[in-house]
């Protein structure tokens, strides 16, 4: 995936939308306000819809790699910061291998 602009602002627009909806659906396990279902399941369904356009303009491989990669940082990022989750040594150790991966996926 080459430097378009467009196509990372994209992909990052789905990536977040994952996140909401991981979110979502992660309140509402901890609540069980039926709310979050619905929303978690609509806000991936436009995540779904972003990663189709994308892969009309670059390679099935990059786009999901550089997506779930985006995600799963972020992710861990908010349920260290949210919910009190482990961020150890080791875990952010794999982050920095998740985004030295996402740089190696770029041509």
């Amino acid at each position: 995936m080459n430097t378009d602009w467009k196509l990372w602002g994209l992909l990052i627009l789905a990536a977040v939308m994952e996140l909401i909806g991981d979110l979502a659906f992660k309140w509402w396990a901890e609540t069980d306000n039926r709310w979050w279902l619905p929303l978690g399941l609509a806000v991936y369904g436009g995540a779904l819809v972003l990663f189709a356009i994308l892969l009309k303009r670059a390679e099935l491989a990059v786009i999901f790699g550089l997506w779930v990669g985006v995600a799963t940082v972020l992710l861990a990022v908010i349920g260290w910061l949210v919910f009190g989750e482990s961020l150890s040594l080791r875990r952010m150790a794999g982050l920095v291998l998740v985004i030295g991966g996402m740089f190696l996926l770029q041509e």
